[in-house]
């Protein structure tokens, strides 16, 4: 009996002594990382030929590792340095190069650098290299499109990523919509005209069909009425003060009504413009 309560008080000090020593452990762990960032993150062109055939699984595991270690650092995103950044950049990089391929990474790289970070170039260039390797995934140039749009506010890139992503399996049918409505904010109504034009073919969903006769029959009105005011800019020298000034001078019978149930208008630099915005007035 006494040999089993020594043996029993022997385990009880044990156990407690690894609790503390392993508390211990975790607090200065967490007190080194903290001051000691690893700023490092080594070259793809050395990783690969460690990894062997296992480069996607070396991919994955830099991912894990590396979205553990920015899980940690987010609340202080605004103290981030250069070297935060560098390594940042440089991680994913060397991620989808050991697998180009690798849709996570290049949909981690979107999310943290572009809505967390605000570092709209850098990842633009990883989605610019995500097109190289998934040329038919039409979530590349969506997410390209998505950020001239919203981030960068450039309506001509936008659309074009919009036209790309919109000819690829499995893209929702509006996103051509979409991508054709910026090229009218843009006054690219050729652009818009043929592209929807080009969509229709091989289409057999009516509802699909029906919007896009519409959109192209309001960018039609569109080209239709500026080549008006640059004819009768020709014959008097100067704009006309009002779209149905061309009506009053004979080149248009009546100005034609906007499908979408807005106004056709002239704006002052002459490019003609709908109040509905292209989209149907209720």
């Amino acid at each position: 009996m006494s040999k089993f309560i020594k043996i029993f008080c022997c385990l009880i000090i044990i156990i407690a002594g690894y609790y503390y020593f392993f508390c211990q452990l975790k607090t200065e762990r967490e007190k080194f990382l903290q001051s000691n960032f690893v700023d490092y993150t080594l070259p793809s062109r050395f990783i690969g030929p460690i990894s062997l055939e296992f480069k996607g699984l070396a991919s994955d595991f830099l991912l894990f590792k590396f979205m553990t270690f920015i899980g940690g650092q987010t609340a202080k995103i605004n103290e981030f340095d250069d070297k935060y950044w560098t390594y940042i950049i440089d991680t994913l990089e060397t991620i989808t190069d050991l697998d180009p391929w690798f849709w996570d990474a290049y949909l981690f790289g979107e999310m943290f650098l572009a809505w967390q970070a605000g570092k709209i170039e850098a990842a633009n260039n990883l989605l610019l290299k995500a097109k190289k390797y998934r040329p038919n995934d039409y979530r590349v140039p969506y997410y390209l499109g998505f950020n001239y749009y919203y981030f960068l506010k450039d309506n001509v890139q936008a659309a074009k990523y919009f036209m790309e992503a919109s000819k690829l399996p499995g893209c929702h049918y509006y996103l051509a919509s979409l991508a054709a409505r910026l090229s009218v904010f843009n006054f690219q109504h050729q652009i818009g005209i043929t592209f929807l034009k080009e969509m229709l073919k091989g289409q057999t969903d009516q509802r699909i069909i029906k919007e896009f006769k519409l959109r192209i029959a309001t960018l039609e009105f569109m080209d239709f009425l500026e080549h008006k005011v640059s004819e009768f800019q020709k014959i008097h020298q100067k704009l006309p003060d009002s779209l149905q000034e061309l009506a009053t001078a004979g080149l248009v019978e009546n100005i034609p009504a906007d499908p979408y149930g807005g106004k056709f208008v002239l704006l002052p630099n002459g490019r003609v413009y709908t109040t509905s915005k292209m989209l149907i007035q209720r």
